[in-house]
C-alpha cells in the first residue's frame, strides 16, 4: 500500500465519522492539536542528569524491576 492510498483511507475514514472523541484521539495523534502540548524546558542540571542516566543504562548500570524490588525489601526488613 503506497503512502498516497494510506492517506486516502485516512482522510476517508475521518470524514465518515462524526464521533467527536475518536476525531480528538485522531487529532492528538497526528499532532494538530498544538494547544495540548506542553514545553517542559530543562536546565543544564536536569539534562546532566538525563545524559548520565542514559550513559548508566547503555553501561548496565541498572537494575531491573524484579531487582529492585528485591533490593527495596531488603531495605523495609532491615
Amino acid at each position: 500500500m503506497n503512502t498516497h492510498h494510506i492517506k486516502t483511507n485516512l482522510i476517508n475514514a475521518i470524514n465518515q465519522t462524526s464521533n467527536p472523541v475518536l476525531l480528538m484521539e485522531i487529532s492528538k495523534l497526528i499532532d494538530i492539536n498544538l494547544d495540548d502540548k506542553q514545553v517542559i524546558k530543562l536546565n543544564k542540571k536536569q539534562i546532566d542528569e538525563i545524559k548520565l542516566a542514559i550513559k548508566e543504562i547503555e553501561n548496565g548500570e541498572f537494575l531491573t524491576h524484579a531487582a529492585a524490588k528485591k533490593e527495596m525489601n531488603k531495605w523495609l526488613k532491615d
